[in-house]
């Protein structure tokens, strides 16, 4: 019967269906659609559209309107030759690892196979058929595998009739079938590597020292079998073929011609795995019978997998006969359209229709072929249940049914080979085969009991024998096992804490082991792929990794796996490190970049810090700089992020890396690739030069750098990309590369208001949105860390507008960091914000537990900076530290001393007490702090091991601030600032490093020396007499120590009178309060009046604003920075006015919201009970107040 009059109907009754009319085929909701394929420019007409379908003439693939009349391919010499010239096995796909982090392994798979089709075994099992029929099948065979090109193999199959009926018309035989499906994929996926070498050697020069391929390389491999591929799917007698195929396989089992054995079901997979046609399982689902779905699948693994259709095995075979019924007739429609039109431009538009039906087409082959797999099993040998998991794992089409069956048979297999001690070399398990198997479950992305017993079966043959089998390994096999074993323990999810991995575990290390000592070896036998997976795979899993690596870092989620011998294996990955450093290093320049970035990434994340690394890492810098045009993306950023991690920091490879970055390229960089290349550029120090280019807040237009300014300087260039992109695209990056970028801003001193306040509202919505009840994103999948960092960067910023020149910001000191805060971000949005960081931390079941000290140190610093107060947040966190702190809780505390003075800091800042915070600290403090004290080591020199003065003083005002003067702390922090009774000022300079004490700290000791004389006259403590000149860093005047401001604001005299206390002032004057403003209190007085000693110098450093000296009555005009803003409180705003910008005179200011949940801050409260300890009487206007009055004398006459 000719395919032309094969009706729907009399093709079913053909297929033994019963009733053609009832058919409803399997319902399948998702399609793909292939693109990127040409249509036919030649005019058709009748008789040429009925050869198309016989195979004598193609449909062109070319692109232009005037595309060749054929396809063939001009070559030197034959496809024959050149195989047999190279001599080395087949290529798989190579790919990325997760979080640019792996290469892909090259899955391996064996030519020889294929040739094996036509020796007498095969063809002996054929005899269902005549021997006329098999004579002529054999024939056909030999002509197949004698193809010079695909277009050849496509000819052979026309011109033998295998387009004339049904299943290939009685022509093809299952042995024909695959064998011309095993050709065209290696036709797809055949390139002459003789001739790109040639290509490479007459393309030299040029950036780098290569041609126009990757890496410096010549003709672009990937690129050249992807138009071979394509070419061959857009031909219709493909199309044909895969319809003729698709009925054979579903053909009577009475056709013994057709029934396909083990060795061909595995090469139809693997061939259209190759073709790469079949659409993915995300795609179109996978179907399997039945029967199947059934099976009982162990519960904890059936999440590991995809989404399965379930269906009848009939109706499976009905709808691929179906959907080849289809496929031809669309193949006919086109070229019936195209026969009608006489241009070529009129032909151009006519698409190949059947390829979308032929992607789904291939996808139900492959489901057809798996359910003919699973049913016979036993007769399928190792070789061909590799190439089954490695076709299903490429195709796309992997499940967890699938491959637990093919597994087990694999496993059975393996071990019965094991055990068999007559077996002859030939049959015996291949090293291979392993390798292959284990990069196919890891490229399947799937988990279940088979990937486990997998691995534990490679791992017990490389044990075997001490060692033997596995020196029959090569090195991409051993390099391909390395990286799929480390894949799939990344992947570890809902089996994580199962016992099983106790038997994964040990099985990795095992393979991991012989990994290592093979690599150590036979180093210069690994090609720069197989090196830089190998070690990529060690990083992954943390084999061998070094104590103080990033590895161990609680912050981050990495996976170590846990050996029994956990020292020698450190001391294995040294020594093998150390052995591929010095062999890369001889040939770098062979090392593409996506393996230069592996490399580096996983020397990085190993941690073995030497020599060898560092001159490793010089090396791989230089390349990135020589090569950086042919880095992409994902090498960019990663590499930078292991330079920066590990310190090296080359600013020139910098600059080199970042001008890949660019406004232009940024759109193709993933959000990972983006963060990880700011992140790194700000690690290493890298300053934009342009960094006042995106403040919009305090600075003028004219005052700002243009844009063709910041694209001419990387650096500058870079952060402007990356932050646009953030701002375009936020709900494609993930919490970590959010906090990134921000993170990255602030590091490198780039103020970026507009990137700040777009992410704000992305998280917990605008203000408008908050109006109508609408809520961002929030802060789910934040880490301890992400929060913290994120509340760091977000009070950085706003600091760092005191180091901005030409600032339009009129405030100063601690008022001029919250009145930033609310320019940039906005007053209630910002609030919102660190409310919804707060409430995060809090609300996680774990409580504060997870949160190192650092994380809880930074998150503390930046809400006290702001002057903003979460109460239950901080409670809770005095609560977490004071359980640390316990001598009955085992946790190792682990505080540093930044992190002690940050925490301590904060709370006094806030005005909130710690709940005998400081009391907790002091034993460990002291503990540190003597560490080492008595062998030849002053308590000067021990304590300064540990503290920083800086540190020492914030903590010392801290005490004085929450009124808790510990007995044995405070004498320690006085000697860590002055010394012993027998130290100097210069003895101090010397231990400490320093020039002396800091401006900042003169006035902060001035307020804690009265405290203590007033409130702990026991401690008996006094500053030195030559205080401060004495102990002044040179490079600070007296003067400058008295008018400046420091980081934390803890002291400061200011002289200056605002506008709203020279009003209540001419307020108080009416009313009949004599006064007098700016009051001030000098040493002097101090030193007269009331006995307390701080210096000899006479120093004013006490003020009130308004005073009557008389009656010792003060009066404080309290502006919004002297107060902290509660955020879990019930926010009443007590007007209406606030929460908008105000300028006056050229300076911006924000007209702050009159909120009545705020309470003084910790430099007020001091202040206050330092002047009442003085006799002083003290009120307080706070100025939300005075906004609100009717009756401003009334309220004054009040007041006094």
């Amino acid at each position: 019967m000719h395919v032309r009059e094969v009706t729907l109907g009399a093709f079913l009754l053909w297929c033994n269906f019963d009733n053609a009319g009832a058919f409803l085929p399997v319902a399948r909701t998702s399609s793909t659609k292939v693109s990127g394929f040409s249509t036919c420019t030649r005019p058709w007409n009748k008789q040429q559209c009925e050869e198309s379908l016989l195979g004598r003439h193609h449909l062109a693939a070319d692109d232009s309107l005037d595309g060749p009349d054929t396809a063939t391919v001009d070559r030197k010499d034959s496809f024959n030759q050149i195989r047999q010239r190279q001599g080395q096995q087949g290529r798989g796909q190579q790919g990325r690892g997760r979080q640019g982090r792996g290469q892909q392994g090259r899955g391996q798979q064996g030519r020889g196979q294929q040739r094996r089709n036509n020796n007498n075994n095969t063809w002996v099992n054929k005899s269902g058929g005549t021997p006329q029929q098999l004579a002529q099948a054999k024939a056909i065979n030999k002509e197949l595998i004698n193809a010079e090109s695909a277009q050849e193999v496509l000819s052979i199959f026309s011109s033998k009739g295998g387009a004339r009926g049904v299943a290939g018309g009685g022509v093809f035989n299952s042995v024909n079938y695959s064998t011309l499906m095993h050709r065209l994929a290696r036709f797809a996926n055949f390139v002459d590597y003789s001739q790109q070498r040639n290509n490479r050697n007459n393309n030299q020069g040029g950036r780098g020292g290569g041609g126009r391929g990757r890496g410096g390389g010549g003709t672009n491999v990937a690129q050249e079998k992807e138009e071979k591929r394509k070419l061959i799917l857009s031909d219709p007698r493909t199309a044909i073929l895969m319809a003729s195929l698709a009925e054979a396989l579903v053909a009577p089992k009475s056709n013994k011609l057709l029934k396909f054995n083990s060795r061909e079901l595995a090469n139809l997979g693997w061939a259209l795995a190759k073709l790469k046609l079949s659409p993915p399982s995300k795609i179109f689902p996978i179907v399997r019978p039945n029967e199947l779905i059934i099976e009982d699948i162990p519960g904890d693994w059936t999440n590991s997998g995809p989404d399965i259709v379930s269906s009848s095995l009939e109706d499976m075979h009905k709808d691929l006969a179906l959907t080849a019924t289809k496929v031809r007739a669309q193949v006919l429609e086109v070229a019936k359209q195209r026969s009608t039109m006489q241009t070529a431009a009129e032909r151009s538009t006519v698409k190949n229709l059947w390829i979308p039906t032929m992607s789904q087409l291939a996808g139900k082959l492959l489901d057809v072929i798996a359910t003919q797999v699973l049913d016979n099993l036993d007769d399928f040998n190792t070789q061909e249940l590799a190439n089954l998991l490695y076709a299903f794992a490429n195709a796309g089409r992997a499940d967890h049914i699938l491959f637990q069956r093919l597994s087990d048979q694999l496993v059975k297999t393996f071990e019965e080979k094991a055990q068999d001690k007559n077996i002859d070399d030939r049959r015996r398990a291949k090293p291979q085969e392993f390798s292959n198997s284990v990069w196919a479950f890891a490229s399947a992305g799937l988990r279940c009991q088979g990937q486990v017993d997998l691995i534990k079966t490679v791992a017990d043959a490389m044990d075997r024998n001490d060692g033997a089998f596995v020196r029959e390994f090569k090195p991409q096999e051993l390099s391909n096992t390395a990286w799929g074993t480390a894949t799939l323990l990344s992947k570890r999810t809902i089996d994580k804490a199962s016992t099983k991995d106790d038997v994964e575990n040990d099985a990795a290390v095992r393979v991991y082991r012989w990994v290592a000592n093979e690599l150590k070896e036979r180093v210069d036998q690994f090609k720069p792929q197989e090196v830089s997976n190998s070690i990529w795979a060690f990083a992954t899993i943390g084999f061998g990794a070094a104590q103080t690596s990033i590895q161990f870092n609680t912050n981050n989620e990495y996976i170590c796996l846990p050996s029994d011998q956990a020292e020698e294996d450190r001391m294995l990955v040294t020594n093998t490190l150390d052995i591929v450093a010095k062999s890369a290093m001889e040939r770098l320049p062979r090392f593409r970049p996506q393996e230069l970035n592996n490399l580096a990434w996983g020397f990085c994340r190993l941690g073995h810090h030497n020599a060898l690394m560092d001159e490793l890492f010089d090396g791989i810098g230089k390349e990135l700089m020589r090569r950086h045009h042919y880095f992409k993306p994902q090498d960019i950023g990663t590499s930078l992020w292991s330079m920066a991690t590990v310190e090296y920091f080359n600013e020139d490879v910098y600059r080199a890396a970042a001008s890949e970055l660019t406004l232009r390229k940024s759109q193709s960089f993933k959000p990972q690739e983006l963060s990880n290349t700011v992140w790194a550029i700000a690690t290493a120090g890298m300053q934009p030069r342009f960094a006042n280019a995106f403040d919009t807040t305090i600075l003028a237009k004219s005052k700002r750098s243009t844009l063709s300014q910041v694209t001419s300087d990387p650096i500058s260039e870079c952060f402007a990309a990356a932050t646009t992109e953030l701002m375009r695209r936020p709900n494609q990056f993930k919490p970590q590369e959010i906090k990134d970028v921000l993170w990255s801003l602030s590091k490198a001193g780039v103020r970026h208001p507009g990137v700040f306040k777009s992410v704000a509202e992305y998280l917990v919505g605008s203000d408008a949105d908050a109006n109508q009840g609408k809520v961002g994103r929030g802060m789910d999948g934040f880490s301890p860390q992400g929060l913290g960092n994120l509340a760091w960067s977000y009070a950085k910023q706003a600091q760092l507008a005191a180091d901005v020149n030409n600032s339009k910001i009129g405030s100063t000191g601690r008022l001029a960091v919250y009145e930033t805060i609310c320019l940039d971000v906005g007053e209630n949005l910002s609030h919102r914000l660190f409310a919804g960081i707060a409430e995060a931390a809090i609300s996680d079941d774990t409580g504060l537990s997870r949160y190192k000290p650092q994380d809880l140190s930074n998150t503390c610093w930046a809400f006290a900076t702001l002057g903003l107060l979460h109460r239950k947040f901080f409670d809770t966190v005095a609560d977490e530290v004071l359980t640390r702190l316990n001598p009955s809780n085992k946790f190792n505390s682990n505080f540093k001393a930044q992190e002690i003075a940050n925490l301590v800091w904060s709370f006094a800042t806030l005005n909130h007490q710690c709940k005998g915070m400081l009391h907790s600290f002091t034993p460990y403090v002291v503990k540190m702090c003597s560490k080492g004290k008595g062998k030849g080591v002053s308590v000067e020199k021990a304590i300064a091991r540990f503290f920083k003065r800086q540190e020492v003083a914030n903590i010392a005002w801290s005490c004085a601030v929450l009124e808790e003067y510990p007995k044995e702390l405070l004498p320690l922090l006085y000697t860590s600032l002055f010394g012993s009774a027998t130290s100097t000022s210069e003895d101090l300079k010397r231990i400490y490093g320093d020039g002396g004490i800091q401006k900042a700290t003169v006035m902060t000791m001035f307020y804690v020396q009265m405290a203590l004389d007033m409130e702990a006259p026991e401690l008996g403590l006094e500053l030195p007499e030559t205080f401060p000149q004495g102990w002044k860093d040179d490079n600070n005047s007296i003067t400058d120590m008295i008018a400046s401001v420091d980081s934390t604001d803890t002291s400061m005299l200011q002289l200056t009178t605002s506008r709203l206390q020279q009003t209540i002032s001419g307020v108080l004057g009416k009313v009949g309060f004599e006064h007098v403003l700016e009051h001030i209190i000098s040493t002097d007085e101090l030193q007269d009046d009331y006995g307390i000693s701080l210096s000899t110098e006479n120093l004013e450093f006490l003020s009130l604003d308004i005073a009557n000296l008389e009656s010792k009555i003060g009066i404080e005009v309290d502006g919004p920075g002297h107060f902290v803003n509660i955020l879990d409180g019930s926010n009443d705003v007590t007007g209406s006015d606030g929460g908008v910008i105000n300028t006056v005179r050229g300076k911006r200011g924000w007209q702050f919201m009159a909120n009545s949940q705020q309470h003084v801050n910790g430099p007020t409260a001091l202040k206050h009970r330092l002047m009442e300890h003085l006799g002083w009487s003290v009120g307080h206007i706070p100025y939300y107040e005075w906004r609100e009055q009717q009756d401003v004398e009334e309220y004054c006459r009040e007041m006094v």
